[in-house]
């Protein structure tokens, strides 16, 4: 084993264990043969004896030197994205530029890998975070996701584009450049929904989330159903259009399994006299209580009713079994450090929530039934009984197309299921790792990747043992941590409120400054005056944008403002990353990047200064439950 090649090892090995012995046992020469051209020691090039096709098609170096002049146009961008290893040259010189902060290397041949390990040492930019290697085998959606929630990676997707190492890849590996490229663009697209697109509708949460602390805090906390299932197998109802055929063998075995319902699957399961172990919903808006209203009182009695802390009183208020209200994973909600009452909801509907309940509570097996994801065939939208009709959801021409359950064909989708759909997916994964199966036993809709296709009674057959389930046993906080925590809670509130001030003041005074500057801008611009514009200033005031920046990635601002501006900050941001990979490497370019800079950035911070504004009046607002509840207890 070559000193290098160890070197390389160890590094990837503190990274990627399954990588580094995947490369480590290979035996690279049965398939690739490494030959030296010319008298240049590292003038190598590797053959693909299979194929008999070189990577390099004249002298390595030569090639190597002219892909480093077409990338010059990179230079300025912190990420990378290459298809194809290559000898490992090219991308150990492209780190003599500081600017790249992180390159990913996607390659198909594990051998290739191993080869350019003995070549270059990479140990450093491995152990540092700088390089990445991904076979293609191993790269799916979960991952891609993965690598775009990195904030800093995804304020620069705009920038994103797949660079093909030789032109070997482009001509052996055609098929495999578009598979990862369309996971690529599918993680962005993700990445970018999960930060929200809708601050209105963040606003409304944090309002709800307020005021329904005092209902919180006096109720159940999430922390103690964490050890609490009571049977092996969890089964999510929800309501898709094959849910019907489902629910007879469900009812015979409805005393041996735990019975996850999303809210809309309840009054179906009444009627079937069907009663869930839990209920999950996650909508803010109002008509989600109509599940609840049309469900009557004395079937919820002891149902435990998982409710996100940011839905609406119609929601609550019609709501008869034992509540938990869990928070959704948000930074505001986090900053109230209230960890007992548990975080859940990282998808985006209650069916995402029920899946994630059950792998909180390390159910072995789960099973998901009713969860089309797709119209049926004759075009219905949710089961016979559902609320809001079967045909609840009409075809548009968004719609989109997927894979069947079962593998053969396509089938049609909206754009909104197919993102829960990629929620399922990023769970499946994560919780296969857990050792917890996810069977989809919907026989209909969509197929969901990473779950186990197979037919329920198969599925009844195999997992559910003929073992009564216990019901499971919740206790209340006591009023001295009750009462403790409402006043924790009021403090947090209204720290929130005096912070909203102080950051507001600091942002406007900025914002005048590059609002009356850009006046200046254009007023030059106008009377063909460019060469009167004084740059020390521009500069100046890029400096204190830049104090800005340090503020909103603080801690404390991001735990509090970090919903509400995060998805306008990014898209603006996307915007912003095509201004800082341009070159300036002339004065010119400079100067024309610094006037451009400071432009992009008055309506920047003029919508920032209105996002905080509108977060302290929401805040506010919402204020006076929690004000009242302490003060029927005398603790204000």
């Amino acid at each position: 084993m070559s000193h290098i090649f160890k070197k390389n090892i160890q590094a990837l090995y503190k990274k990627n264990k399954n990588l580094a012995e995947k490369i480590l046992n290979l035996n690279p020469y049965k398939n690739f043969e490494v030959i030296q051209q010319g008298d240049d020691i590292i003038n190598l090039n590797i053959i693909d004896k299979k194929r008999k096709y070189p990577l390099y098609e004249t002298s390595p170096l030569k090639e190597i030197d002219k892909k480093q002049k077409e990338l010059k146009k990179y230079e300025r961008y912190p990420y990378l994205f290459f298809y194809g290893m290559g000898n490992g040259i090219l991308i150990k010189l492209l780190f003599a530029n500081p600017t790249h902060k992180k390159i990913f290397v996607f390659e198909p041949n594990p051998e290739i890998i191993h080869i350019a390990f003995h070549i270059v040492d990479l140990s450093e930019e491995i152990e540092n975070d700088k390089i990445e290697i991904i076979l293609t085998q191993d790269f799916n959606f979960p991952y891609a996701l993965k690598i775009f929630t990195n904030k800093e990676i995804i304020v620069f997707s705009k920038t994103y584009e797949l660079i093909i190492q030789t032109p070997y890849y482009e001509k052996n590996f055609s098929d495999d450049i578009i598979n990862v490229n369309q996971t690529i663009i599918k993680g962005i697209k993700q990445a970018i929904i999960n930060l929200g697109n809708d601050t209105i509708d963040t606003l409304i949460g944090i309002e709800h989330h307020i005021k329904n602390l005092p209902d919180m805090i006096k109720n159940y906390t999430f922390q103690q159903l964490l050890n609490k299932k009571n049977s092996d197998v969890a089964i999510i109802v929800s309501t898709g259009p094959s849910l019907k055929k489902q629910l007879p063998l469900l009812k015979e075995i409805q005393d041996y399994v735990t019975i996850i319902s999303v809210d809309a699957s309840m009054p179906i399961l009444e009627k079937w006299g069907i009663k869930p172990d839990f209920v999950t919903s996650l909508e803010r808006v109002e008509a989600t209580g109509e599940f609840f209203k049309k469900t009557s009182p004395e079937f919820q009695k002891d149902i435990i009713m998982l409710h996100a802390s940011l839905q609406h009183r119609n929601v609550l208020d019609n709501s008869h079994g034992k509540k938990i209200l869990v928070m959704r994973p948000f930074r505001y909600t986090k900053y109230y450090a209230l960890d007992r009452y548990g975080y859940l909801g990282y998808g985006m509907s209650a069916a995402n929530m029920a899946h994630e309940l059950a792998i909180d509570m390390n159910y072995k097996y789960i099973a998901l039934i009713g969860q089309d994801l797709a119209y049926s065939e004759d075009g219905a939208s949710h089961s016979e009984g559902h609320v809001f009709g079967k045909d609840e959801v009409k075809f548009k021409e968004t719609d989109e197309y997927v894979t069947k359950y079962g593998g053969e064909g396509k089938i049609r989708t909206t754009k909104v299921w197919n993102m829960f759909k990629n929620f399922f997916e990023k769970q499946i994964h994560d919780s296969i790792q857990k050792g917890i199966l996810t069977f989809n036993c919907t026989e209909g809709g969509a197929r969901i990747e990473g779950s186990i296709e197979i037919a329920f009674k198969n599925f009844i057959n195999e997992y559910v043992k003929p073992i009564k389930k216990k019901p499971i046993k919740l206790k209340l906080p006591p009023q001295k941590s009750i009462n403790k925590n409402l006043l924790k809670a009021y403090k947090k509130t209204t720290d929130m409120i005096t912070y909203a001030n102080k950051v507001q003041t600091k942002i406007e005074k900025v914002f005048l400054k590059v609002a009356k500057e850009c006046e200046n801008l254009e007023k030059l611009k106008n009377e063909n005056k460019l060469d009167k514009i004084d740059y020390n200033k521009l500069y100046n005031l890029s400096n204190k944008i830049d104090k800005i920046k340090d503020l909103i990635e603080s801690k404390k601002f991001s735990m509090i403002f970090g919903e509400t501006v995060e998805s306008y900050i990014v898209n603006k941001e996307l915007n912003l990353a095509k201004v800082i990979v341009k070159p300036t490497n002339t004065e010119i370019e400079k100067k024309a990047k610094i006037i451009e800079w400071i432009m992009q950035h008055k309506d920047w911070l003029f919508m920032l200064a209105g996002s905080v504004n509108a977060q302290k009046i929401v805040i506010e607002r919402s204020l006076n439950p929690l004000k009242e509840e302490l003060q029927k207890r005398e603790l204000l």
